[in-house]
């Protein structure tokens, strides 16, 4: 159902970035998919490697995942000069040039001002072709 999974990736809030990586996982084990883990950042990137820790925890992160699901799992920094205002044309773009059929995405409580400007995920659920998979 689901060969090509992408994960939004942020490695500054690991409490929805674990839950959703945990949702991720289990689709990718049932429906054995791939795994794309994205990373927005402001560092460098180099062919396809974020210069810095965070290209290490990215690393990391789909090394780990790739051991507990089997399935195939990279990571792709995705460089921006101001990552949050770009972001939300970022994401649905990258889920496009990718194919990928479903986004597994972690996010926060709404705050109030959530209810005036809306998140990232709220922005992803509407302007991305694949599904989506809100994970609070």
């Amino acid at each position: 159902m689901f060969k090509h999974i992408m994960v939004p990736v942020d490695l500054h809030m690991p409490a929805s970035v674990k839950k959703a990586l945990d949702v991720a996982a289990d689709f990718a084990k049932n429906h054995s998919s791939r795994v794309t883990l994205v990373h927005v950042t402001d560092q460098q990137v180099k062919r396809g490697h974020t210069v810095g820790p965070s290209g290490d925890e990215l690393a990391d992160l789909a090394s780990k995942m790739a051991a507990q699901t089997g399935a195939r799992v990279e990571g792709l920094p995705v460089y921006s000069v101001d990552v949050g205002s770009e972001i939300d044309s970022i994401l649905p773009r990258t889920a496009k040039e990718l194919e990928v059929d479903l986004v597994v995405m972690g996010t926060h409580m709404p705050g109030i001002l959530d209810y005036v400007f809306s998140s990232h995920a709220s922005h992803l659920v509407l302007h991305s072709e694949a599904s989506v998979f809100v994970v609070r």
